[in-house]
């Protein structure tokens, strides 16, 4: 007899609570998801960001407000340290760029020195063959008969000129008399001023 009171008491108490949860979901819960569903709709339509309204409303909170502006805070750290980062891997790119322009420029003055280092090589020759050629006699007065200035005809005019500093005046006034004209206007500009200024004067003498 006791367990089966007992046994409606418990029944009673489930009954209870049960019908107080029901209460709860229909006269609370409900209609409360139904107006913020009807609410998001209104603002939605009407042109508001909810997700900024939210934002705002959660930094007027004062512990929402320093958990956004935390989490602000260590987005912009981030940003920060990235952009730092892509700064130095850019100085280091332009640091490789200058070195490598370096070794171009230095390539380009190399080859140009052996270029001209092989002209004045050849000339040499030239001239070696030309004076076992004559037997010690001088320079053949034919133009174009001299092998020695036809070599040189050949050649440019920088070129040139890079042989002639590196010989006496005379010799280098000797080589410009017997070129043709346009040859040896290409050759003066060619040469230092001071230099040009000299030979000139030595050729028209």
């Amino acid at each position: 007899m006791a367990r089966k009171k007992k046994k409606e008491i418990v029944e009673y108490e489930e009954g209870n609570k049960t019908s107080k949860l029901q209460w709860l979901l229909f006269a609370v819960i409900i209609p409360l998801l139904f107006a913020v569903t009807v609410s998001l709709i209104v603002m939605t339509i009407a042109g508001v960001n909810i997700f900024d309204k939210a934002k705002e409303l959660g930094a007027s909170i004062p512990g929402v407000s320093s958990m956004i502006d935390s989490e602000s805070s260590k987005d912009s750290k981030v940003a920060k340290d990235r952009l730092v980062s892509l700064q130095a891997e850019v100085e280091d790119q332009k640091a490789e760029i200058e070195k490598l322009q370096k070794k171009l420029e230095a390539s380009d003055q190399e080859i140009e020195k052996l270029l001209t280092e092989k002209d004045r090589l050849e000339i040499e020759l030239e001239q070696q063959q030309k004076q076992e050629e004559d037997s010690g006699k001088g320079k053949t007065d034919d133009k174009g008969d001299n092998p020695l200035i036809d070599t040189y005809e050949s050649m440019s005019p920088k070129n040139i000129a890079n042989i002639l500093v590196n010989l006496s005046d005379n010799e280098a006034v000797s080589i410009i008399s017997e070129m043709s004209t346009d040859k040896q206007a290409e050759i003066l500009e060619k040469l230092p001023p001071e230099t040009a200024a000299k030979y000139t004067k030595m050729l028209t003498q």
